[in-house]
């Protein structure tokens, strides 16, 4: 028992690392790391993404007998289905299921991130603006917005992870993802991400709905820092900086490390 617990504890450590090693790529093209080498996790080459499931299949067997981490790059454009098999394959193993579409956006499956393996899934992403103008109109102070939607608002049995090229020279700031509350008219801040230096972001995704990302300037809290000396520092208000900031509750309640969102 002990040892199942540790391997699954390293499992969870090194998944959490995903967007490192699934960066976005156009098809047909090698995936690349930061450092510009072929991606691997910790050894090992990357192959050219295919789009044949029974290549896709055997290399997904290579890369889960290697154990080291490796993501297995397939293109599916935007309409996808993971059967029932491929999650069984995959489930609790240390390899990477990477779906490319057709828009610069891939999306992951992780095998240490599957909460069940009893049953498949489908996937129709759109990238067409479905939210109305007035309601994404809610979204203070962003400049960049990347929107997608999927057909099917159902929950998945794993974690999807969505991986969004907002470009290099927003490395630094942050992505925040929001997703469109239908019933009550408004957008729900659902996770911030520091951008990458490849000028990419990740978010996991428990279900198919409606997101928006939207790109603001960064912070991380300091020791003794105050909410009212980062928005004097940032030459905005408390409450502009709040505004961002939903997940804020309380203005005198931030701590070390904690990411804020500046408006630009």
């Amino acid at each position: 028992m002990e040892r199942k617990t540790v391997r699954k504890r390293w499992v969870a450590l090194l998944t959490a690392l995903i967007f490192i090693i699934v960066p976005i790529m156009k098809p047909y093209k090698q995936a690349k790391a930061a450092d510009g080498s072929a991606v691997a996790a910790q050894a090992g080459t990357v192959e050219e993404p295919t789009t044949e499931w029974l290549v896709m299949s055997e290399r997904l067997d290579r890369a889960i007998q290697n154990g080291i981490g490796q993501n297995v790059n397939f293109i599916v454009g935007n309409h996808f289905q993971i059967p029932t098999d491929i999650l069984r394959k995959l489930v609790g193993k240390h390899a990477t299921l990477a779906l490319h579409t057709n828009n610069d956006v891939a999306f992951s499956i992780s095998g240490g991130e599957i909460y069940q393996a009893n049953t498949g899934f489908i996937v129709d992403v759109s990238f067409e603006a479905v939210i109305p103008d007035g309601v994404k109109a809610q979204i203070p102070g962003s400049y960049i917005r990347k929107e997608f939607s999927m057909e099917r608002k159902e929950a998945y049995p794993c974690c999807l992870n969505v991986h969004l090229a907002l470009g290099k020279e927003n490395a630094g700031r942050h992505a925040v993802l929001y997703v469109y509350d239908e019933t009550g008219g408004a957008m729900r801040q659902e996770g911030i991400f520091r951008i990458n230096g490849q000028g990419q972001a990740m978010f996991p995704l428990k279900r198919g709905d409606e997101y928006v990302v939207s790109v603001y300037g960064g912070y991380t809290v300091k020791p003794g820092d105050t909410l009212s000396h980062i928005a004097a520092r940032s030459s905005v208000s408390v409450q502009a900086l709040m505004k961002v900031n939903p997940q804020i509750r309380d203005a005198d309640l931030i701590q070390p490390g904690q990411m804020i969102n500046l408006p630009d």
